[in-house]
């Protein structure tokens, strides 16, 4: 039960993660046709730093988790 709990939890940090990316893409595709609202050019900033910083830290404990997983029996 718990695998699959934390299945379900990977799938969907994985959907929120590409729905964050093609959001970005959007606002990036608005801000060339026109000026971004603050709101909208907040949620530019975020998306834009979150997701890299996002990614590498999921990286860094899928990682982490391989490598200390010969402590844990």
């Amino acid at each position: 039960m718990i695998t699959f709990l934390e299945n379900v939890m990977n799938l969907a940090l994985i959907i929120i993660f590409i729905s964050s990316a093609i959001y970005c893409r959007k606002l990036k595709l608005t801000k060339w046709k026109r000026k971004l609202s603050k709101s909208e050019m907040s949620l530019y900033i975020l998306t834009t730093t979150a997701l890299p910083i996002y990614a590498l830290l999921y990286l860094v404990f899928l990682f982490i988790k391989k490598a200390f997983s010969f402590m844990v029996k």
